[in-house]
């Protein structure tokens, strides 16, 4: 069953709504945009300035977001390195990140299997990680699941924020449509765009209108975060993409319309 007709928040920075709504469209979805995140730079540079001064001294870099990867390039490129020194390796989370890794001239030396940190850190376990250096540039919320395996088993990370979540400016018109007509489906890609939905639209609004929606999450961190509000999480993806968090709501709804349960 596909998800047409169905209108879907779409809580994604403005740099990634489009690609986000693009794919609700193709699937017959009505995508609902309200951006709730900006990215933004750091707060402290200096860490991530450090690493990049001495990149050629890690064995790997590990990017698990297109975001963390845009980031990285950009911020390098403007403190005069233009590419990853010879000899150290890249590894990415899976196609997506692989992509915008390219397009900044960086070849792939390994993608995970499985979308995930744990299949990330799975598809590194090949290569051996005793004695072995790692860079980690991610946002500024994230799971600690890589830097944990990889210490654990011997590798030293190097954890370095290229981004974080920041709260874009109101937009009262479509906070006031947003609660007057609740989406079908309500979506959060990080814990910062759930907390930021609250204070963008106001903690009555925000509440009623979840409690009218079902509530679609990326990834363990967003659902806790979810859950600590008391509110439930209706969908969650195994694979901690775009186009799996839309194959899950269609799941659901093709659950619901068998007139099953869902979890």
């Amino acid at each position: 069953m596909s998800i047409r007709g169905k209108r879907i928040l779409v809580t994604r920075a403005d740099v990634q709504a489009e690609e986000f709504s693009a794919m609700i469209r193709k699937r017959g979805g009505i995508p609902v945009v309200f951006p709730t995140v900006t990215l933004v730079p750091p707060e402290d540079p200096a860490p991530l300035h450090e690493a990049i001064a001495r990149l050629g001294t890690f064995d790997w870099v590990l990017f698990t977001s297109a975001n963390a990867a845009r980031f990285f390039f950009g911020c390098a490129a403007a403190r005069g390195v233009r590419a990853i020194p010879a000899g150290v390796r890249v590894a990415s989370v899976g196609p997506g990140t692989t992509r915008e890794i390219g397009r900044h001239g960086s070849p792939v030396h390994l993608e995970a299997k499985k979308q995930t940190a744990e299949g990330l850190v799975e598809a590194l376990a090949a290569e051996g990680f005793p004695g072995k250096r790692f860079l980690f540039p991610r946002a500024k919320e994230g799971r600690e699941t890589i830097p944990e395996e990889i210490g654990s088993r011997g590798g030293t990370v190097d954890v370095v924020t290229v981004y974080r979540n920041g709260l874009p400016p109101a937009d009262r018109k479509a906070a006031g449509e947003i609660g007057e007509r609740p989406p079908d489906v309500c979506t959060f890609a990080s814990p910062s765009a759930f907390r930021n939905f609250f204070l963008l639209l106001g903690e009555d609004r925000a509440s009623f209108v979840l409690s009218r929606s079902r509530i679609a999450v990326i990834g363990e961190v967003t659902a806790r975060t979810v859950r600590e509000r008391n509110v439930p999480v209706d969908i969650m993806p195994e694979t901690f993409t775009l186009a799996g968090m839309l194959e899950a709501i269609e799941a659901h709804f093709a659950l619901l319309s068998r007139g099953g349960e869902t979890s």
